[in-house]
């Protein structure tokens, strides 16, 4: 029986338009009749996903979001975080650095969840208005080693991030958690953070086995959880090497796969 199902959001919950089918919310609210937790597992910002957990009902002491693609779980009712990880200055000041040299805009997340950025451009715009929360422009060459932030990201066009990914300094991208959560942003976090982790944790602190645990996602920072679970699922839309690694495929977010899935594997409808 599925006891955890962790879900992430763009590209899946959603559809194109950041909306959340009346399938999907009916299939969600039957899954948790059934005593199935529901766990938002998201790279956003906890601002980012409170408005969701509210329309989900995921609001009590029961309920538990992952978000920063892992890096952070807390309880929705109390807010206790139960698990974090972080970067530090250092690694902050290098990847400045790489984004100044591969012409990248870039931008971070504090450990208080502050976003600071080099610059105003477009695709920082997109990350504070999607999560509702302000940017401030930041001069990284004042980073101390002793800060500690959550995650630091190269932002900007899917062509400029494709042709300069290979280009990345190999000891940053091998020594950190680098993933791809959408076409204009690349992400760098701890390296032992990813949605995988953060479920194998919640998952054992609920005392619930792995294989009673349920994942579905679309993009490459989904892939860890979706390998870790029980049982991964990806959607018909996912990108294509996300698709040929994983074992069930559902319909895509514009066909309310998740809760084609949840009615398949949860409600066995």
């Amino acid at each position: 029986m599925i006891k955890l199902i962790c879900i992430d959001l763009d590209g899946t919950l959603f559809d194109d338009n950041k909306n959340i089918s009346e399938e999907n919310l009916n299939a969600l609210a039957e899954a948790r009749k059934i005593g199935a937790r529901v766990v938002i597992t998201t790279g956003r910002p906890s601002n980012g996903v409170k408005p969701i957990l509210e329309k989900l009902g995921l609001t009590t002491n029961n309920d538990y979001v992952i978000i920063y693609n892992g890096a952070i779980i807390y309880n929705c009712g109390t807010g206790e975080v139960i698990h974090t990880t972080t970067i530090g200055g250092d690694i902050v000041r290098r990847l400045y650095k790489e984004s100044r040299r591969l012409n990248l805009h870039y931008h971070v997340f504090r450990d208080n969840e502050e976003l600071l950025t080099i610059d105003k451009n477009p695709y920082t715009d997109i990350e504070a208005s999607i999560n509702k929360i302000e940017d401030h422009i930041y001069d990284f060459n004042l980073v101390k080693d002793s800060d500690r932030f959550i995650k630091a990201m190269l932002v900007d066009s899917e062509e400029n991030l494709n042709r300069e990914i290979k280009n990345i300094d190999s000891e940053l991208s091998s020594s950190l958690t680098m993933v791809r959560s959408s076409k204009i942003f690349l992400e760098f976090l701890n390296p032992n953070t990813s949605k995988g982790e953060a479920l194998k944790f919640l998952a054992n602190y609920l005392n619930i086995d792995i294989k009673d645990t349920m994942a579905i996602g679309d993009a490459g920072n989904d892939l860890p959880m979706l390998m870790a679970a029980g049982i991964g699922v990806c959607m018909e839309n996912s990108f294509p090497e996300i698709k040929e690694k994983c074992k069930y495929i559902t319909e895509s977010n514009l066909n309310s796969g998740v809760a084609k899935a949840i009615n398949r594997f949860v409600l066995n409808k």
